[in-house]
């Protein structure tokens, strides 16, 4: 049975995931909504989609959906959840859940009082070689974890909404950042503690940050550090990864097809083939927990820890102190 899903808003990610579903549309049906009908069309006509709606209530309605992907502003999302979940459609809704635990707690209470599967469209927790650092961490290979650190700098300035501190829910950390929250939390479970600096803008006329440094503590001790910025001349070539270990270490970067481990004296590297963003393995993983009624790795839950943790490091930035994680 193929995924009839329904892309909710027509902006510039929804070109990235669209283009993405190019190798899955054996098990997927791709439909467009924006409130500009004519924008709508384009890309159902773009990306071989088999309808377009010119409002989000009039997909919301439709027999012919099964799910919407809500693609919308962070402070939209709790509306269209709402919408979503009053027509029975199943909601995958992009990251940030949510600007506020307020929020996400409405948005998790609305699916769950309708019945219908959430899942945080957290593409990096699918990207092959998260998955197989955590394979490899779990395994023991690596010995007692010590460290992971993650880094992101990239020249790109936010506009519009991006560039609004309330309508975004802060600036580059929980637009951006928060993938790399996810990643962390994911390899080594939940910090405890979060302790955060922003570092001085290098782009005028910003509502928020655009560059952060966090560093966490995990109840077993592990420390994380993330370096995630926007305001930069020449960026990485990639955001990059690396855990480690007492016995070995590993290290990748996001969107690559490798992970490479050192033993010391001797080195490996295992090598992936195929979705470079994680979307494919994401949205088929919707599709499987509809089918089968189970619960998806990214729920609502996991969703609301990655907030948590941005919100606290923005609440560290603020004190200039560190600040505890429930």
């Amino acid at each position: 049975m193929k995924l009839r899903l329904c892309v909710i808003g027509c902006g510039r990610f929804a070109r990235i995931f669209a283009a993405s579903l190019v190798g899955a549309r054996d098990t997927v049906d791709l439909y467009f909504a924006s409130r500009d009908h004519s924008r709508a069309r384009a890309y159902s006509d773009e990306f071989d989609g088999l309808g377009a709606f010119g409002s989000y209530e009039d997909a919301a309605a439709a027999p012919e959906i099964d799910a919407l992907y809500i693609c919308t502003p962070h402070d939209l999302h709790l509306e269209h959840t709402l919408l979503a979940a009053t027509a029975r459609k199943h909601i995958l809704l992009e990251k940030p859940i949510a600007r506020t635990t307020q929020e996400a707690r409405s948005i998790i209470s609305a699916a769950t009082d309708a019945g219908v599967k959430l899942m945080v469209a957290e593409n990096y927790r699918f990207l092959a070689p998260v998955m197989e650092a955590k394979r490899v961490i779990e395994s023991g290979a690596l010995g007692q974890v010590r460290l992971v650190q993650l880094q992101e700098e990239y020249p790109f300035f936010p506009d519009s909404w991006r560039n609004d501190r309330e309508r975004n829910g802060g600036g580059v950390f929980i637009d951006g950042g928060i993938h790399k929250a996810s990643v962390l939390a994911y390899l080594t479970g939940q910090p405890d503690q979060v302790y955060a600096v922003q570092v001085p803008s290098g782009n005028p006329g910003l509502d928020a940050e655009d560059g952060i440094i966090v560093t966490t503590r995990s109840p077993s001790g592990v420390v994380g550090i993330i370096n995630h910025t926007w305001s930069v001349g020449k960026p990485t070539e990639r955001p990059w990864v690396s855990v480690t270990g007492t016995l070995a270490n590993l290290n990748f970067e996001m969107g690559r097809d490798w992970l490479k481990i050192d033993y010391g004296d001797s080195q490996e590297t295992r090598r992936f083939g195929g979705d470079h963003r994680g979307i494919i393995a994401m949205v088929l993983e919707f599709r499987r927990c509809i089918l089968e009624g189970s619960e998806p790795s990214m729920t609502g839950e996991e969703g609301l820890k990655d907030l948590a943790l941005v919100l606290k490091a923005y609440e560290s930035v603020q004190s200039g102190l560190p600040a505890k994680l429930d």
